[in-house]
């Protein structure tokens, strides 16, 4: 086994940290035109390649727009960035998204497990229906447990849904904002109930079995529409 050698952070990264901290707490708003990498340079003490290359990796991100012969501005990231821009953004955040970021991540998933119901509806394979009741059974056994690890279990039903159905982005999707908001999952689960959490499991298990994706996806819907209402009293 071979262990690498740990490094401190890079100029160039905490270059890119600084200028991500400017952008996100509003202190660079878009619109706003940058200084010239040369001054940028000076006035940061690092050299003038650092600064070109983090600006370009910034617009790479979406934080930034270079436009030719103009100049660097800071670009509205809401709609030119990608999925760098959300986990820079997560990170600022301090791993919690804010309610308007829960709220856009409940309505992603909206989007993609509601297909995957349909689709396990439809097919109703035996195989997929058992791996469903072992996962429910799953969340029903952690409900005397602690809290994280309930919602680890509602998780793990939730995620199977979607993969299921042989999607290799969807459960990626999913798996990618997990780890930031537990918190979030956490909440649901005790807003909603732990016992009528499982409730749900069990009655989208029957719906699913029975090829009633019409009735799996309006209790699926109802849930995180009252849960969306409740984050923004």
């Amino acid at each position: 086994m071979t262990f690498k050698k740990i490094d401190a952070p890079s100029i160039k990264e905490l270059f890119l940290s600084q200028m991500e901290e400017l952008i996100l707490s509003g202190e660079l708003k878009p619109g706003d035109r940058l200084p010239p990498e040369r001054e940028l340079a000076d006035t940061m003490g690092i050299s003038k390649t650092i600064v070109h290359d983090g600006l370009r990796e910034l617009a790479r991100i979406g934080f930034l727009d270079v436009v030719s012969r103009q100049g660097v501005y800071v670009a509205d990231y809401t709609s030119t960035g990608n999925l760098d821009t959300l986990f820079a953004i997560i990170r600022y955040r301090g791993g919690m998204p804010d309610t308007k970021m829960l709220i856009s991540l409940l309505d992603t998933r909206l989007y993609l497990e509601c297909p995957a119901i349909t689709q396990l509806a439809k097919s109703r394979n035996p195989a997929h229906i058992r791996e469903l009741e072992c996962l429910q059974e799953q969340v029903r056994l952690a409900l005397p447990a602690d809290i994280n690890t309930f919602a680890t279990a509602l998780f793990a039903y939730r995620k199977r849904i979607v993969s299921l159905t042989g999607n290799c982005i969807s459960p990626l999707i999913m798996n990618a904002f997990f780890t930031s908001s537990i918190a979030a999952w956490a909440d649901y689960c005790e807003y909603i109930g732990r016992k009528r959490t499982v409730e749900v499991l069990e009655q989208t298990t029957a719906y699913i079995q029975s090829g009633d994706s019409q009735n799996a996806i309006r209790l699926f819907t109802e849930c995180i529409e009252k849960y969306k209402g409740y984050l923004s009293v």
